[in-house]
């Protein structure tokens, strides 16, 4: 067998070029204008962090609030049992 009986033949013309080209700038148009929506993105990101910043002592409190009720309850509970 030749090497033309394995592999079909491909016809590359210059329109079927153009049409490629054309649709890689359509392509590149639209990525272009996603692009442009995610300009103010590090702005955004900043605010959330802020925000993030400002209630962050929120969970800490309440996880001291958490403990210290759970150590007082142990130790009226063991006061109870022991006082006895």
């Amino acid at each position: 067998m030749s090497s033309e009986d394995v592999s079909p033949h491909v016809k590359i013309t210059l329109q079927h070029i153009y049409d490629k080209q054309l649709d890689n700038e359509r392509l590149l148009v639209r990525t272009l204008e996603r692009l442009d929506g995610l300009a103010d993105v590090p702005e955004r990101l900043r605010a959330v962090e802020r925000k993030q910043d400002e209630t962050s002592w929120v969970p800490k409190l309440l996880w001291t609030a958490v403990s210290t009720g759970i150590m007082g309850f142990g130790t009226a509970l063991y006061s109870l049992i022991v006082g006895k």
